[in-house]
């Protein structure tokens, strides 16, 4: 016998809220690295509300080049 959706969700699933600050992970092939840096410029108002967590050459090029525009 194959359940239906709602007794799934029900039995197997949690349901729960999330914070509004949430944790954010920076990462960009070599080739993206700027536009990242072009993304977290443009949104640093709303980046800034959050927890971010970066790799390495991302996050320095990310930090330099936001410092630099400010």
């Amino acid at each position: 016998m194959i359940r239906g959706y709602s007794e799934i969700m029900s039995e197997d699933f949690i349901t729960m809220t999330i914070g509004k600050q949430k944790n954010i992970a920076l990462i960009a092939h070599d080739s993206k690295k700027e536009l990242m840096v072009q993304f977290c410029t443009a949104y640093c108002r709303i980046l800034s509300q959050h927890k971010l967590v970066a790799t390495g050459t991302t996050g320095k090029l990310t930090i330099d080049g936001i410092a630099i525009k400010d």
